[in-house]
């Protein structure tokens, strides 16, 4: 009889051999890459550690029963298979824990719980099988054979249970894992599970169950507990993190922007409001001289916001190129005006000579381009203190488009070298030591750069350090219309002699708006501005009062200031929409607000408004908005005659 059972002895053996060996290397490997301090990989060798107990138990189990019959006492035997079967037991409610692990869930679930209520009894269980078979043994091997039911509960269905629970755990809370996770998790249940069910349903005596279990726990390993992949892991919950962090700092920055942008626009809309108005009106030319030192110092606040606020759009990912058919002659009549007004303020010689042979109808983003001139031609004037500014514009065409170079020459202080490469950086100031006095956020020539790279353009730097800079600017445009440009030295002087007096574009005395704004500067500012075009205007210093004059009068349009208190623009908006028998719910709105920062336009568009504008209102900006939305009928245009 007992050499009938020591072939299949020799094969549990054999199994259980090579499950130890392969589990020592497992637990050799854990412990000698070092351990982290998490549940998940403490549980892992934790489970590994109580293999090897199990493997121990169920080999002097399968020694003392089978091979070492008469040698070992019955009740030693007994005890041994008693330990045998709740080693089994402890194996798959570890396994279940490393599986609740792998989720850092709350193990205070009342499954949890149940599961580990279930193991100390089944543990006692086992502990009472053992004792109250001891008294029954009579010297015959049958006797130490357990009952079939008994075998069943302690060897197959409590751990089958555990592997159920970890299983259907682990399916419920997958989309929490990636695909690596999930494909290693069910290859290990399959080979443990499968392992379990061919040693229930085969009569061949074999353990199957810890060669399984070590081969499962090898996949884990091998997929998810190595340390190259546990780095990987923290490397990207790590790069999560940051970029969660990052995101936050942008949110706060973009809310800083705003609030700064709305702080500083709301009293610089009324400096230059106010400030124009005294320009249009005094025939003092000492007023008139002070007014234009403010009209330049407010610009040049103005500039500094705008390149802040046009640098969070190009982080961010917000500023589009927006490309239409323009006057290239109107884009350089405006840049050299303005940007002659400031040389002649320094004393500078400023010379622009243009091509008469280029296009003037062209098609690309005219606003963008009369910035990208505007901050190279400023720098020009800002670095130079004596000496000249010369502007110059050729082009080279080629079928329907022409590729417009630039070029700007100064004799102002240079740049060395070195400090070239540093010129395009954001905040970048280079040679503090002479130019700290020079205004500026050090912003201008990173927008630019930006944008002509947006517009597939370039720009390239020449210069010798105390004599002058050169910057080169090659523009690609399309031709819109072939008449040339002409001589634009000779329109430039007569449009400069007209450049300083305002003249209305147009009146409308049929005209009636309301213009709504919680600072009575600003109302004062709008009222002023729009002196001249002889259009009526009622003021509103809050929603509410807005609302109350909505329902009596017919307006042809609506300035809404929006950040008022009680209620702001949007909301007056939506209840003069919403109003029962209202007078305006179709009325153009017209939001009129300080916040001007990245996709604030689109924001407020979406809200329903008919279009925006931003403070500090300009006065050319304000009567062509004005001209574009009041009834055309109503709208007598000056230069036309109509």
């Amino acid at each position: 009889m007992v050499y009938e059972l020591i072939p299949t002895a020799v094969r549990n053996l054999s199994f259980h051999f090579s499950a130890f060996i392969f589990d020592a290397a497992l637990i050799f490997l854990q412990l000698s890459l070092g351990r982290e301090k998490k549940n998940r990989n403490n549980r892992f060798l934790t489970l590994s550690i109580f293999i090897i107990f199990g493997i121990i138990f169920t080999c002097f189990d399968c020694v003392t029963r089978r091979v070492g019959l008469f040698i070992v006492p019955q009740p030693v035997a007994l005890i041994a298979n008693h330990l045998a079967y709740g080693s089994n037991i402890f194996l798959t409610y570890f396994f279940a824990r490393y599986i609740e692990s792998y989720f850092e869930c709350d193990f205070k679930s009342r499954f949890s719980s149940f599961n580990s209520f279930l193991v100390v009894f089944s543990v006692l269980f086992v502990i009472f099988g053992a004792l109250w078979r001891i008294p029954m043994l009579d010297g015959t091997p049958e006797k130490l054979n357990m009952p079939g039911w008994y075998r069943y509960v302690t060897g197959f269905i409590i751990e089958l249970y555990y592997l159920t629970y970890s299983a259907v755990f682990f399916v419920r809370r997958r989309k929490q894992l990636d695909r690596r996770a999930v494909v290693t998790a069910v290859a290990a249940f399959g080979i443990t599970i499968g392992a379990i069910a061919l040693e229930a349903f085969n009569h061949t005596g074999i353990y199957f169950n810890y060669l399984g279990a070590v081969l499962g726990l090898y996949v884990f390993y091998i997929g998810n507990e190595n340390s190259d992949y546990k780095y990987l892991i923290k490397t990207m919950h790590d790069l999560e993190e940051a970029k969660k962090k990052a995101d936050s700092a942008n949110q706060s920055k973009s809310d800083f922007l705003a609030n700064m942008s709305h702080e500083i626009r709301t009293p610089l809309n009324a400096v230059i409001g106010m400030n124009e108005m005294i320009l249009r009106e005094s025939e003092n030319p000492t007023v008139i001289s002070y007014a234009r030192n403010v009209e330049s110092a407010g610009n040049n606040l103005l500039s500094i916001i705008n390149d802040i606020l046009d640098f969070s759009k190009i982080e961010a990912g917000k500023l589009e190129i927006v490309d239409g058919p323009y006057k290239f002659s109107s884009v350089l009549n405006d840049v050299v005006n303005m940007i002659s007004i400031k040389a002649s303020s320094k004393e500078l010689d400023f010379e622009a000579n243009v091509d008469e042979l280029l296009p003037d109808g062209l098609i690309g983003d005219e606003v963008r381009i009369r910035q990208v001139l505007v901050n190279i031609l400023n720098n020009a004037v800002k670095y130079t203190n004596n000496g000249f500014v010369r502007f110059s514009v050729t082009g080279e065409r080629t079928a329907g488009s022409v590729c417009l170079v630039f070029k700007v020459t100064d004799s102002g202080i240079g740049i060395r070298e070195e400090d070239i490469p540093k010129l395009f950086g954001k905040f970048e100031r280079v040679d503090l030591g002479q130019n700290k006095t020079v205004e500026g956020t050090g912003l201008g020539l990173a927008i630019t750069r930006s944008l002509l790279e947006m517009m597939h353009g370039t720009i390239e730097v020449e210069s010798i350090y105390g004599k002058g800079s050169t910057f080169i600017i090659t523009l690609p445009q399309k031709i819109a219309s072939d008449e040339p440009i002409g001589d634009y030295h000779k329109k430039f002087e007569m449009n400069a002699k007209e450049s300083r007096i305002y003249k209305e574009t147009f009146i409308a005395p049929d005209a009636h708006i309301l213009v709504v704004d919680d600072m009575p500067m600003n109302l004062t500012v709008i009222t002023r501005l729009l002196k001249k075009t002889k259009i009526n205007i009622d003021t509103a210093k809050s929603g509410k009062e807005a609302l109350e004059l909505t329902m009596s009068t017919t307006y042809d349009l609506i300035f809404m200031d929006q950040l008022m208190p009680q209620m702001d623009g949007s909301k007056a908006l939506h209840h003069i929409r919403n109003q029962l028998h209202g007078m305006n719910t179709q009325t153009p709105v017209i939001c009129l607000t300080a916040d001007a920062v990245s996709g604030a336009k689109e924001k407020y568009l979406t809200e329903g408004f008919t279009d925006y504008l931003s403070k500090p209102v300009k006065g050319y900006a304000l009567e062509a908005l004005l001209s574009e939305h009041l009834p055309q009928d109503k709208v007598f245009r000056i230069e036309d005659g109509s």
